[in-house]
Protein backbone atom coordinates (compact mmCIF):
# COMPACT_ATOMS: atom_id res chain seq x y z
CA UNK A 1 0.00 0.00 0.00
CA UNK A 2 1.45 3.34 -1.09
CA UNK A 3 0.27 6.59 0.49
CA UNK A 4 1.18 10.05 -0.80
CA UNK A 5 1.38 12.70 1.92
CA UNK A 6 0.93 16.31 0.82
CA UNK A 7 2.05 19.13 3.14
CA UNK A 8 0.99 22.78 3.29
CA UNK A 9 -0.01 24.24 -0.09
CA UNK A 10 -1.60 27.50 1.08
CA UNK A 11 -3.68 27.84 -2.10
CA UNK A 12 -3.76 30.28 -3.94
CA UNK A 13 -0.13 30.81 -2.90
CA UNK A 14 1.00 27.29 -3.84
CA UNK A 15 4.20 26.90 -5.81
CA UNK A 16 2.81 26.45 -9.34
CA UNK A 17 5.57 24.27 -10.81
CA UNK A 18 5.97 22.07 -7.76
CA UNK A 19 2.21 21.56 -7.54
CA UNK A 20 2.10 20.52 -11.19
CA UNK A 21 4.95 18.10 -10.52
CA UNK A 22 3.00 16.61 -7.60
CA UNK A 23 -0.11 16.06 -9.73
CA UNK A 24 1.95 14.47 -12.50
CA UNK A 25 3.57 12.20 -9.92
CA UNK A 26 0.19 11.09 -8.53
CA UNK A 27 -1.23 10.45 -11.99
CA UNK A 28 1.79 8.34 -12.92
CA UNK A 29 2.31 6.43 -9.65
CA UNK A 30 -1.38 5.76 -8.84
CA UNK A 31 -1.03 5.57 -5.05
CA UNK A 32 -3.48 3.63 -2.90
CA UNK A 33 -4.30 6.69 -0.79
CA UNK A 34 -3.57 10.38 -0.35
CA UNK A 35 -3.30 12.41 2.86
CA UNK A 36 -3.59 16.22 2.83
CA UNK A 37 -1.86 17.46 5.98
CA UNK A 38 -3.86 20.70 6.25
CA UNK A 39 -3.34 24.33 5.27
CA UNK A 40 -4.41 23.36 1.78
CA UNK A 41 -6.03 26.80 1.64
CA UNK A 42 -4.39 29.91 3.05
CA UNK A 43 -7.64 31.89 3.55
CA UNK A 44 -5.53 35.01 3.65
CA UNK A 45 -8.50 37.30 3.04
CA UNK A 46 -9.92 36.46 6.49
CA UNK A 47 -6.70 36.36 8.48
CA UNK A 48 -6.46 38.34 11.70
CA UNK A 49 -2.80 38.96 10.91
CA UNK A 50 -1.51 41.63 8.57
CA UNK A 51 -2.98 41.18 5.12
CA UNK A 52 -1.49 41.80 1.73
CA UNK A 53 -3.45 44.93 0.80
CA UNK A 54 -4.20 44.00 -2.78
CA UNK A 55 -5.56 40.63 -1.67
CA UNK A 56 -8.28 41.85 0.65
CA UNK A 57 -11.89 40.94 -0.13
CA UNK A 58 -10.91 38.01 -2.34
CA UNK A 59 -12.37 35.18 -0.30
CA UNK A 60 -14.39 33.95 -3.26
CA UNK A 61 -11.25 33.70 -5.38
CA UNK A 62 -9.51 31.71 -2.66
CA UNK A 63 -12.40 29.24 -2.44
CA UNK A 64 -12.52 28.84 -6.24
CA UNK A 65 -8.75 28.28 -6.33
CA UNK A 66 -9.00 25.68 -3.58
CA UNK A 67 -11.83 23.89 -5.39
CA UNK A 68 -9.82 23.90 -8.62
CA UNK A 69 -6.84 22.29 -6.91
CA UNK A 70 -8.95 19.63 -5.20
CA UNK A 71 -10.69 18.84 -8.49
CA UNK A 72 -7.30 18.49 -10.17
CA UNK A 73 -6.11 16.25 -7.33
CA UNK A 74 -9.13 13.97 -7.65
CA UNK A 75 -8.68 13.82 -11.42
CA UNK A 76 -5.00 12.89 -11.04
CA UNK A 77 -5.74 10.25 -8.38
CA UNK A 78 -8.69 8.77 -10.24
CA UNK A 79 -12.03 7.62 -8.81
CA UNK A 80 -12.15 5.46 -5.72
CA UNK A 81 -8.70 6.37 -4.37
CA UNK A 82 -9.17 7.51 -0.74
CA UNK A 83 -8.24 11.16 -0.17
CA UNK A 84 -8.22 12.45 3.40
CA UNK A 85 -8.15 16.18 4.14
CA UNK A 86 -6.95 17.09 7.66
CA UNK A 87 -8.03 20.51 8.87
CA UNK A 88 -5.13 22.88 9.54
CA UNK A 89 -4.91 26.14 11.43
CA UNK A 90 -5.46 28.10 8.21
CA UNK A 91 -8.72 26.26 7.54
CA UNK A 92 -9.64 27.11 11.11
CA UNK A 93 -9.63 30.78 10.07
CA UNK A 94 -12.99 30.06 8.44
CA UNK A 95 -14.63 28.90 11.68
CA UNK A 96 -13.01 31.63 13.75
CA UNK A 97 -14.27 34.30 11.33
CA UNK A 98 -17.83 32.96 11.56
CA UNK A 99 -17.64 32.59 15.33
CA UNK A 100 -16.34 36.13 15.89
CA UNK A 101 -18.40 37.96 13.28
CA UNK A 102 -21.60 36.08 12.48
CA UNK A 103 -21.95 33.15 14.91
CA UNK A 104 -25.58 32.52 13.93
CA UNK A 105 -24.33 31.43 10.50
CA UNK A 106 -23.18 28.18 12.12
CA UNK A 107 -26.84 27.14 12.02
CA UNK A 108 -26.93 27.43 8.21
CA UNK A 109 -24.24 24.83 7.50
CA UNK A 110 -21.73 27.34 6.19
CA UNK A 111 -18.88 24.89 6.72
CA UNK A 112 -15.74 25.01 4.63
CA UNK A 113 -16.13 21.38 3.43
CA UNK A 114 -19.51 22.32 1.99
CA UNK A 115 -18.13 25.31 0.06
CA UNK A 116 -15.26 23.20 -1.25
CA UNK A 117 -17.81 20.55 -2.28
CA UNK A 118 -15.74 17.76 -0.74
CA UNK A 119 -18.66 15.34 -0.80
CA UNK A 120 -18.94 15.36 -4.59
CA UNK A 121 -15.15 14.98 -4.85
CA UNK A 122 -15.27 12.00 -2.46
CA UNK A 123 -12.73 13.62 -0.15
CA UNK A 124 -12.92 12.79 3.55
CA UNK A 125 -12.73 15.79 5.90
CA UNK A 126 -11.11 15.34 9.33
CA UNK A 127 -12.16 18.18 11.60
CA UNK A 128 -9.63 17.48 14.35
CA UNK A 129 -6.91 14.90 13.82
CA UNK A 130 -6.07 14.95 17.53
CA UNK A 131 -9.54 13.52 18.18
CA UNK A 132 -10.07 11.48 15.01
CA UNK A 133 -6.87 9.50 14.38
CA UNK A 134 -5.64 9.20 10.81
CA UNK A 135 -3.20 6.32 10.44
CA UNK A 136 -1.75 4.22 7.63
CA UNK A 137 0.61 1.25 7.64
CA UNK A 138 4.22 2.03 6.81
CA UNK A 139 7.20 -0.26 6.36
CA UNK A 140 8.40 -2.99 8.76
CA UNK A 141 4.86 -3.64 9.96
CA UNK A 142 4.61 -0.27 11.71
CA UNK A 143 1.99 2.46 11.47
CA UNK A 144 2.23 6.23 11.30
CA UNK A 145 -0.32 8.79 12.45
CA UNK A 146 -0.95 12.10 10.69
CA UNK A 147 -1.91 15.45 12.16
CA UNK A 148 -1.47 18.99 10.92
CA UNK A 149 0.77 20.00 13.84
CA UNK A 150 -1.07 23.00 15.32
CA UNK A 151 -3.10 20.68 17.56
CA UNK A 152 -0.18 20.67 20.01
CA UNK A 153 1.39 24.00 20.87
CA UNK A 154 5.02 24.53 20.02
CA UNK A 155 7.39 24.88 17.11
CA UNK A 156 10.58 23.33 15.80
CA UNK A 157 13.99 24.63 16.73
CA UNK A 158 15.29 21.59 14.86
CA UNK A 159 13.42 20.21 11.82
CA UNK A 160 11.42 17.27 13.11
CA UNK A 161 11.52 18.43 16.72
CA UNK A 162 7.88 19.41 17.02
CA UNK A 163 6.76 16.16 15.38
CA UNK A 164 8.91 14.07 17.75
CA UNK A 165 7.50 15.97 20.72
CA UNK A 166 3.99 15.00 19.60
CA UNK A 167 5.10 11.42 18.94
CA UNK A 168 6.39 11.12 22.50
CA UNK A 169 3.22 12.71 23.84
CA UNK A 170 0.92 10.33 21.94
CA UNK A 171 3.19 7.30 22.06
CA UNK A 172 3.12 6.63 18.32
CA UNK A 173 4.89 7.61 15.12
CA UNK A 174 3.81 11.05 13.89
CA UNK A 175 3.97 12.82 10.53
CA UNK A 176 2.84 16.45 10.51
CA UNK A 177 2.90 19.61 8.45
CA UNK A 178 2.52 23.12 9.86
CA UNK A 179 6.19 23.94 10.45
CA UNK A 180 7.10 24.00 6.73
CA UNK A 181 10.34 22.28 7.68
CA UNK A 182 11.56 18.90 6.47
CA UNK A 183 12.99 16.69 9.15
CA UNK A 184 13.01 13.25 10.74
CA UNK A 185 13.95 12.63 14.36
CA UNK A 186 13.83 9.41 16.36
CA UNK A 187 13.67 8.36 19.99
CA UNK A 188 14.00 4.83 21.43
CA UNK A 189 10.97 3.03 22.82
CA UNK A 190 10.15 -0.53 23.82
CA UNK A 191 7.31 -2.42 22.16
CA UNK A 192 6.42 -6.04 22.90
CA UNK A 193 9.75 -6.59 24.57
CA UNK A 194 11.89 -5.16 21.77
CA UNK A 195 13.28 -1.73 21.11
CA UNK A 196 11.79 0.16 18.17
CA UNK A 197 12.57 3.73 17.26
CA UNK A 198 9.66 6.12 17.67
CA UNK A 199 9.83 8.72 14.91
CA UNK A 200 8.51 12.18 14.22
CA UNK A 201 8.47 13.67 10.74
CA UNK A 202 7.78 17.19 9.54
CA UNK A 203 6.93 17.09 5.86
CA UNK A 204 7.93 20.45 4.40
CA UNK A 205 5.61 22.55 2.21
CA UNK A 206 4.41 23.10 -1.33
CA UNK A 207 3.45 26.74 -0.85
CA UNK A 208 5.57 29.32 -2.62
CA UNK A 209 7.64 30.70 0.25
CA UNK A 210 8.35 33.82 -1.81
CA UNK A 211 4.65 34.60 -2.31
CA UNK A 212 3.31 37.82 -0.73
CA UNK A 213 1.33 36.03 1.97
CA UNK A 214 4.37 34.09 3.22
CA UNK A 215 6.95 36.86 3.21
CA UNK A 216 6.52 37.35 6.95
CA UNK A 217 9.15 34.66 7.48
CA UNK A 218 11.87 36.72 5.83
CA UNK A 219 13.85 36.33 2.60
CA UNK A 220 15.25 32.84 3.23
CA UNK A 221 13.24 30.84 5.79
CA UNK A 222 14.37 27.34 6.71
CA UNK A 223 11.52 25.80 4.77
CA UNK A 224 11.80 22.92 2.30
CA UNK A 225 9.66 21.95 -0.68
CA UNK A 226 8.70 18.30 -0.47
CA UNK A 227 6.06 15.61 -0.45
CA UNK A 228 6.34 12.08 0.92
CA UNK A 229 5.35 8.52 0.02
CA UNK A 230 4.91 5.64 2.47
CA UNK A 231 5.13 2.05 1.23
CA UNK A 232 3.78 -0.54 3.65
CA UNK A 233 5.50 -3.29 1.65
CA UNK A 234 8.94 -1.82 2.32
CA UNK A 235 10.54 -4.16 4.83
CA UNK A 236 13.77 -2.18 4.91
CA UNK A 237 12.41 0.96 6.58
CA UNK A 238 9.25 2.42 8.17
CA UNK A 239 10.11 5.88 6.88
CA UNK A 240 8.71 7.49 3.75
CA UNK A 241 10.57 8.51 0.64
CA UNK A 242 10.88 12.25 0.37
CA UNK A 243 10.40 13.84 -3.02
CA UNK A 244 11.92 17.28 -3.39
CA UNK A 245 10.98 19.04 -6.63
CA UNK A 246 13.66 21.20 -8.21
Amino acid sequence: MKTVVIPDLHVPFQHPEHTKALLRFIKKERPDGIILLGDVLDLHSITTHRQVKNFQDKLDEEIYAGSDFLFALRKAAGPGIPITYIKGNHEDRWDRAIQSQVPAFRMLDMSLPKYLDLESLDIKWVEDASVTPVRVPCGQGQKVRFIHGHEVKGSSRTPGGHALKIAKLLGENIHCGHTHRLGLLMAPRTSKGRQIDLFGIEGGLLANKRSPALRYAGPAPEWTYSWSVYDSNDNSSPYPKFYRPV
